[in-house]
């Protein structure tokens, strides 16, 4: 399992490091939700308990940062750059990954487990909350494309896996439709510290 959990993490990675720069596909690769999915999957589909599948949710994660950052390098390397420009990034972003990762592996186990609608629902905001965080500080019309696919499987999640059964279905969406504001200005808040949006708070 854990080999497993290595190449499915290292090869989203590769699949971002190549991605990054493409229109839409370089806001996907650059935001958080993709990432958590990944976790999630592993979490969910390699994982056979729920201490098991935080490991390796932060393993996923891990691998795939690593490998994210070694395809810059080795493209920043080839344009005559230092390969060694974006170290701040690989510590910050694979600490990050130790953090989210065992969490939402840990969520992705949750679909199987008797937390199946506290799982959906959790995937389902955060998949929605990103975007909104994001929308007003970002401008590009490439990348609103990407927020608001994002934000649609977000919003669709729910009714598809609880297709057949609605009250849980109704309940799911509900639940995403009440936390998703106030994470959204959580989002926001994390991400203006952390400087990867600008400041003043826009959701607040």
């Amino acid at each position: 399992m854990m080999r497993r959990t290595v190449t499915v993490g290292g090869s989203w990675g590769v699949l971002c490091g190549i991605a990054n720069g493409w229109p839409v596909a370089s806001t996907l690769v650059q935001m958080t939700v993709p990432w958590v999915w990944i976790a999630a999957l592993v979490g969910y589909r390699l994982a056979e308990s729920t201490r098991r599948s935080g490991l390796l949710g932060g393993v996923a994660l891990a691998a795939a940062s690593v490998a994210y950052f070694g395809v810059g390098a080795i493209a920043g390397g080839l344009s005559g750059e230092s390969p060694f420009g974006g170290i701040r990034f690989l510590i910050l972003w694979t600490s990050i990954a130790l953090v989210v990762g065992p969490i939402a592996g840990v969520i992705g186990r949750w679909l199987t487990t008797e937390r199946t609608v506290l799982a959906v629902v959790l995937l389902a905001t955060v998949s929605i909350a990103e975007p909104l965080a994001l929308w007003a500080h970002i401008d590009h019309l490439d990348a609103h494309f990407a927020y608001f696919g994002v934000a649609l499987i977000g919003l669709t999640f729910p009714v598809v896996w609880f297709r057949s059964a609605l009250r849980n279905a109704v309940k799911a969406v509900a639940l995403t439709v009440a936390l998703t504001y106030p994470t959204a200005v959580i989002l926001e808040a994390g991400l203006v510290a952390l400087r990867q949006i600008s400041s003043p708070l826009r959701l607040v």
